[in-house]
């Protein structure tokens, strides 16, 4: 039986997301649901489409198919790392003295009163308001994006940032 090298498993990994992002719909509000096919990984945790998607709008602010998240109000940054930070570490100092959040499990979960769900994180990204329905600094912007990409995004926040 043939094994894979894990070298050539993140080379697979890559191409298959390549030719996802290729085939996806340029449209970010007709985008489909993300399809439940697991791929391997190099890191042997299993990604999936939106796993994937997730990823990269907190990342690089855009989805899988290149489109560019936006807020409303416009904010100078253009992604959800540029505040709190690639590992979701936060304290990033930010204009009126506001201090980006830690949206780490354990800040996010573990350490509240009110724990998180991926729905109040989803939430917290699209209206302002945060796990116990009080609203955020206004410095946060209300990202303005379609159903699947908030709950990829979302879904990455809750379950890959540790």
């Amino acid at each position: 039986m043939n094994q894979m090298k894990p070298s050539n498993v993140g080379w697979l990994v890559a191409g298959l997301l390549a030719l996802a992002a290729c085939s996806a719909p340029r449209d970010n509000s007709a985008q489909p649901a993300a399809t439940a096919v697991t791929l391997a990984s190099p890191g042997g945790i299993a990604a999936t489409r939106a796993g994937a998607n997730g990823r990269a709008i907190f990342q690089t602010g855009k989805d899988l198919s290149a489109v560019q998240i936006v807020a409303q109000p416009s904010t100078v940054y253009q992604s959800c790392a540029a505040c709190h930070r690639a590992d979701g570490s936060g304290g990033l100092h930010l204009s009126g003295g506001a201090v980006s959040a830690d949206l780490r499990h354990k800040a996010i979960v573990t350490a509240q009163k009110h724990p998180y769900t991926v729905d109040s994180l989803a939430r917290a990204i699209s209206t302002g308001v945060d796990n116990e329905s009080h609203l955020l600094n206004p410095v946060m912007p209300h990202w303005q994006l379609s159903k699947q990409d908030l709950h990829d995004v979302a879904v990455y926040v809750y379950t890959q940032l540790k």
